[in-house]
């Protein structure tokens, strides 16, 4: 043995694993929602504030009832992408379930907050709803696939 290869095996500390965040093994109910609970408090938060910036843009405006309606439907789809971003940003799992769970549920929530605020809704026609709603959940799927961190194979 050389003399280098003598001190290095003298001096040889234990190789560590490279430490990476450990995920629990199973995914329980109770982890799912935990994770879906954070994941709509962002999205209500992040729908708080593009309304309130939507209608700030609405107030300063000459004419406000001609771009209410655009103003709505983009903070709905902006709201819809932060649902499915953060959802898969949280539970680092599948994207297209984190999507589609997040989104049916704040899809659900929205539905069941018109029913208290009846005089307030949008006027939309039921087909036409139905399709909006059907679209915050495309778009919440949407975003999750966009949450992916790179370089993770997509599920």
């Amino acid at each position: 043995m050389n003399r280098n290869a003598k001190h290095y095996a003298k001096n040889a500390r234990p190789v560590h694993r490279k430490v990476q965040r450990s995920q629990p093994e199973e995914d329980s109910a109770a982890l799912w929602v935990k994770h879906l609970t954070k994941s709509l408090l962002i999205t209500l938060a992040a729908s708080l504030i593009l309304m309130l910036g939507g209608s700030l843009i609405a107030y300063f405006t000459p004419d406000p009832n001609a771009i209410v309606h655009p103003i709505s439907l983009a903070c709905a789809a902006l709201t819809a992408l932060i649902c499915g971003f953060s959802a898969v940003r949280i539970h680092k799992r599948s994207a297209l379930l984190c999507g589609l769970l997040n989104g049916s549920l704040a899809t659900a929530l929205m539905m069941l907050l018109s029913l208290f605020f009846k005089n307030y809704a949008s006027g939309y026609s039921a087909g036409i709803s139905a399709v909006l709603h059907a679209a915050f959940i495309l778009c919440s799927v949407a975003g999750a696939f966009l949450g992916i961190p790179r370089g993770v194979r997509r599920r």
